[in-house]
C-alpha cells in the first residue's frame, strides 16, 4: 500500500505528464493568445484559425490536424516546406531564364509580398541543385562580402536588406566560391524601389522582378493537385454560382490569395454548404469590406468594443469574448462612443453632441484626402541598429509643406505660439527631432527682427536631449539664410566657452550639420573646445556629440580636415592627444579614402599611418582599431587596389613594430583564413621581430599578447 508521500508525488507526475505538451500544441496554444492547449468539436462548422500568409502555397495557420510550420530564415530548410513549395507550382514564364541566369551562381529576385518569390526560388534551387542535396536558408542581414558556403546545395537569402552593399568585386567573389563549392544562391530582395535601385547600380546587373502566372493558370495548377479526379472537379466547378469564379480572378490577385479560392473550393467537396457562403469566407474581399462595417457600427459602442474583442480572441469562447469586450469598453472610457449625453442625470434626452475623443472620427485615408496628402510606398529606413519600414506621408503639390507653414507662421500669430510649444515636446530620436529642428530654422527666417533665435536659445540649454538636437538642426538650417548665419556664428562661438554641458552639446551637434559642413575648419575648432569645459570637466554627452558630429563631418566629404586636425591634436600629447585618439578609429569604418590615401601617397597618408599606430598603442582603442583594419583585410580579398592599400599600410606599419602593431599582427597570424590579405605581410614582420631582427626599431617591454607596453 502506497504512503502518501508516493501518492502526493504520483498525482504530481500526473500533473507534469498533462502540462508536457508537444511543440504544435505550444505553437497552437500561444497563436490564440492562452497557455493551454484547445480541443475543438465542431461538427459541420467552419474553423478559422490564424492570419493567411505565404506565396503560392498560402497556410492559415493551424486546421484539419495538419502541423504547425515555419519559413525557416537560417539554418537547414525542412523537407516539409520544401515539399509544400514544390507541390503545385504554378511555373511562370521568366523561370527558364531564371535558371539559366542561376548557373553563374547567384540570382537575384524581388517582386511584391504574395507574388510567390519565396516559393519560386526554393523550385528554382531544387531544379538546380544536384539529386539528395539539401538546401539552406541564410539571415536577409548577412554579410555577403564576407560568407561562404559551407558545402555544395542551394542557399536561399529572403529578404536580403540594405545594411549590407555588395560590390562588383565581392559579387564575382561570392559566383567564384559558389562555383568552388558546387552551390548556388537565390536572393529575394525586399520590394523598396530605392534598395533595387542602389542594387542595380551597384551590382552592374538587373534585378529580375518575380511576375507570377495568371490567376487562371495559378488556380488550375493548384486545383489539379488538390483534387486529383478530374470528374470530381469537374462537379466542383459546375457547383460554383455562375460567373463566381470567373469574378474572383481578377488579374490583381496575387497566387497566395489565389490558392486561398483554390483551397475553399477544395474543402466544400467534403461541405458542400460551404460554397454558398464561398465570397464572405475569402480574406482578400474584407479589405474593401471592413471600412463599410466600421461605418455601420458608428453609433453602437457595445458593437465595436465586441467587434475589435473578436477579431483578437476569434476561436475562443464566446464567453471570454464578451468578457473581454466590455473590459475594453470599460478601459476606452468614453472613447468608443460616438456622441456624447448632454442631459444632467445621464438620461439621454437632451441633444447628443459630438465626442471630440471618438476614435474612429475620422479615418487616415479621409484625413489625407482632405488635406492634398497621400500615403506613399513603403521604405526602408536604417537606424544605428537595425532597419525598419515605413509608410510616409507626402503632399501631392511639391513643397507644399513649407508654404503651408510659412503661411500660417506669418498671418496668424497666435499659431506660432502653439506649434513652437508643440513641437518643443516631440519625444523621439533624430528622425522626429531633424524635421522638427528644419522648421524652427526656417521659421526664425520667417519671423525675424533682432530676436529672431532666441527661442532657440532655449532650447539649446534644455536638460532635453531631444531639444538640444532641434535646437542644432534649427541652427543648421538658419545659417543657409545670409542675414542669419552671422548671429548663428556668434552664439555658436559664445556657446563654446560656456561651462554649461547643455550648451556644448548642443555646439556639437550643431558642427554635424549643414553649419560645421560648410565651414569644417570652423567646426572642427569649436568640437575640439567643448570637449572639455573652461575647469577641465568632461561630460558624457558631449563626448557623444563630438564623436558623432566628427564622424559627419569625415563622410560629408571635410576628411582632409577632420584628419588634419586630430594629425595636429595627437602630436601635442595629453588630453588633445587622448580626445584625437578617441575620434580617430571611428572614422575607420569607411575605408574608401583611407584606401585612396595609401595608394596615391597623398597629403594624409603619413598622418593616417600614424594615427593607425598611435590608435593601436591606445589600449581603450585597440579593439575597435583592430576590428576595423581586420574588416579591411576581409574585404580586400576581392579588389586588386584594397589589396595593394593593405599591403601598404602593413608595411609602414611594420617600420616600426610597437606593441600595438605587434598586437594587430598577432590577431591576423590567428585567423584561420589563408587568403586573408596581410597575412603574409604581418606574419614575416612577426617572425623577423622574435628572430630580433625587426624592420624598424623594437618596442621596449612589449607583449603582443596583453599589450602592455610603452605608448
Amino acid at each position: 500500500m502506497s504512503s502518501a508521500p508516493d501518492r502526493q508525488a504520483a498525482a504530481e507526475d500526473a500533473d507534469d505528464e498533462a502540462f508536457d505538451q508537444s511543440l504544435e500544441d505550444l505553437v497552437a496554444a500561444t497563436t490564440h493568445g492562452r497557455a493551454f492547449s484547445f480541443n475543438y468539436y465542431a461538427p459541420g462548422g467552419n474553423i478559422n484559425a490564424g492570419s493567411v500568409s505565404g506565396g503560392q502555397h498560402v497556410r492559415n495557420g493551424i486546421h484539419g490536424g495538419e502541423e504547425y510550420r515555419v519559413e525557416v530564415h537560417e539554418g537547414l530548410i525542412s523537407e516539409q516546406e520544401l515539399a509544400e513549395a514544390l507541390r503545385g507550382f504554378a511555373e511562370p514564364e521568366w523561370f527558364p531564364a531564371a535558371r539559366a541566369e542561376l548557373g553563374q551562381g547567384v540570382f537575384f529576385l524581388t517582386g511584391k509580398p504574395g507574388t510567390g518569390r519565396r516559393t519560386a526560388a526554393l523550385n528554382l534551387l531544387d531544379r538546380h541543385s544536384p539529386p539528395d542535396s539539401t538546401l539552406w536558408a541564410i539571415d536577409g542581414d548577412t554579410d555577403l562580402s564576407t560568407w561562404r558556403p559551407g558545402r555544395a546545395g542551394g542557399y536561399l537569402m529572403d529578404g536580403l536588406l540594405p545594411t549590407q552593399r555588395l560590390r562588383p568585386g565581392a559579387l564575382r567573389h561570392l559566383q567564384q566560391l559558389l562555383r568552388e563549392a558546387g552551390a548556388c544562391l537565390v536572393v529575394v530582395a525586399q520590394d523598396e524601389p530605392e534598395l533595387v535601385r542602389d542594387l542595380e547600380r551597384l551590382l552592374q546587373a538587373r534585378l529580375l522582378v518575380c511576375s507570377p502566372p495568371s490567376p487562371r493558370e495559378v488556380f488550375d495548377t493548384r486545383f489539379k493537385v488538390e483534387v486529383p479526379d478530374p470528374a470530381e472537379r469537374e462537379r466542383l466547378l459546375e457547383s460554383l454560382e455562375p460567373g463566381l469564379l470567373d469574378g474572383l480572378l481578377v488579374p490583381e490577385l496575387v497566387p497566395s490569395e489565389v490558392v486561398e479560392l483554390v483551397t475553399a473550393v477544395a474543402a466544400s467537396a467534403e461541405e458542400p454548404a460551404a460554397l454558398s457562403g464561398l465570397r464572405d469566407r475569402l480574406s482578400f474581399l474584407a479589405e474593401g469590406e471592413i471600412p463599410e462595417l466600421i461605418n455601420q457600427l458608428h453609433d453602437d459602442p457595445d458593437a465595436l468594443a465586441f467587434l475589435l474583442a473578436s477579431c483578437v480572441f476569434e476561436g475562443l469562447d464566446y464567453r471570454i469574448v464578451q468578457e473581454e469586450a466590455d473590459r475594453l469598453l470599460t478601459i476606452a472610457d468614453g472613447t468608443l462612443h460616438a456622441f456624447l449625453d448632454t442631459s444632467e442625470n445621464g438620461t439621454g434626452e437632451g441633444q447628443p453632441r459630438a465626442n471630440p475623443r471618438f476614435v474612429f472620427r475620422r479615418s487616415l485615408e479621409d484625413l489625407l484626402r482632405s488635406v492634398g496628402a497621400q500615403r506613399a510606398p513603403k521604405e526602408i529606413i536604417l537606424s544605428s541598429t537595425h532597419p525598419y519600414m515605413v509608410e510616409p506621408v507626402r503632399f501631392t503639390r511639391h513643397r507644399q509643406a513649407e508654404t503651408v507653414l510659412r503661411h500660417v507662421w506669418r498671418e496668424y500669430g497666435g499659431l506660432s505660439t502653439v506649434l513652437t510649444e508643440w513641437m518643443d515636446q516631440v519625444q523621439g530620436g533624430r528622425e522626429l527631432t531633424a524635421r522638427v529642428g528644419r522648421v524652427v530654422g526656417m521659421a526664425a527666417g520667417w519671423g525675424g527682427g533682432r530676436r529672431a533665435l532666441r527661442h532657440v536659445g532655449v532650447l539649446a540649454k534644455s536638460e532635453r536631449e531631444s531639444s538640444r538636437s532641434i535646437a542644432a538642426y534649427a541652427l543648421g538650417i538658419a545659417s543657409e539664410d545670409p542675414v542669419l548665419v552671422g548671429e548663428v556664428k556668434h552664439r555658436l562661438v559664445q556657446w563654446s566657452w560656456s561651462p554649461s554641458p547643455e550648451l556644448r552639446t548642443t555646439v556639437a551637434h550643431a558642427c554635424g550639420t549643414t553649419f560645421g559642413f560648410s565651414r569644417p575648419d570652423l567646426a572642427m575648432t569649436l568640437l575640439h573646445r567643448v570637449s572639455r569645459g573652461p575647469d577641465g570637466e568632461q561630460s558624457l554627452s558631449v563626448k557623444r556629440a563630438v564623436r558623432t558630429s566628427s564622424a559627419n563631418l569625415f563622410s560629408s566629404g571635410s576628411q582632409p580636415v577632420v584628419v588634419r586636425h586630430l594629425a595636429e591634436w595627437v602630436r601635442r600629447d595629453g588630453p588633445d592627444a587622448e580626445l584625437a585618439l578617441r575620434l580617430f578609429p571611428h572614422l575607420l569604418a569607411d575605408a574608401s579614402w583611407f584606401h585612396t590615401q595609401l595608394l596615391d601617397g597623398g597629403e594624409c597618408a603619413q598622418p593616417v599611418v600614424e594615427l593607425i599606430r598611435r590608435a593601436l598603442n591606445h589600449d581603450g582603442m585597440f579593439d575597435t582599431t583592430c576590428h576595423h583594419l581586420v574588416r579591411w583585410c576581409r574585404r580586400a580579398a576581392w579588389a586588386e587596389s584594397q589589396q595593394e592599400a593593405m599591403t601598404i599600410l602593413f608595411r609602414e606599419l611594420a617600420q616600426d613594430m610597437q606593441h600595438g602593431v605587434l598586437r594587430l599582427f598577432v590577431v591576423i597570424d590567428r585567423i584561420d583564413d589563408p587568403g586573408l590579405v596581410g597575412r603574409d605581410t604581418a606574419r614575416k614582420a612577426l617572425e623577423a621581430w622574435r628572430r630580433g631582427t625587426p624592420t624598424g626599431p623594437a618596442p621596449t617591454n612589449s607583449n603582443p599578447l596583453t599589450g602592455k607596453g610603452a605608448q
